[in-house]
C-alpha cells in the first residue's frame, strides 16, 4: 500500500467498516474493541483509558482474553 492507504486516518475509517471485534481482559474486567490491525497486532480501545496493543497469539490466550460476540 502507499499514499493515503498508509495513513492512520484511512486505517481507522477502514476498521470502522469491518465488523467490530470485542475482547474482555479477564484479569481486569475491561472490555476492548479492536480498532486497527497491522502486522498481526491489534490496537485495542477501551471505553475509557489508554489503548493497548496485543498480538493474535496473545488474544488467543483464553486465561487472559475472552472474545465477545
Amino acid at each position: 500500500m502507499n499514499g493515503m492507504y498508509d495513513s492512520s486516518l484511512f486505517q481507522r475509517i477502514d476498521a470502522q467498516c469491518q465488523p467490530l471485534l470485542r475482547y474482555l481482559h479477564k484479569l481486569t474486567g475491561i472490555r476492548y474493541t479492536a480498532v486497527a490491525v497491522a502486522g498481526g497486532t491489534y490496537e485495542l480501545s477501551p471505553i475509557h483509558g489508554e489503548r493497548v496493543h496485543a498480538s493474535h497469539e496473545q488474544l488467543a490466550n483464553a486465561e487472559v482474553w475472552q472474545k465477545l460476540v
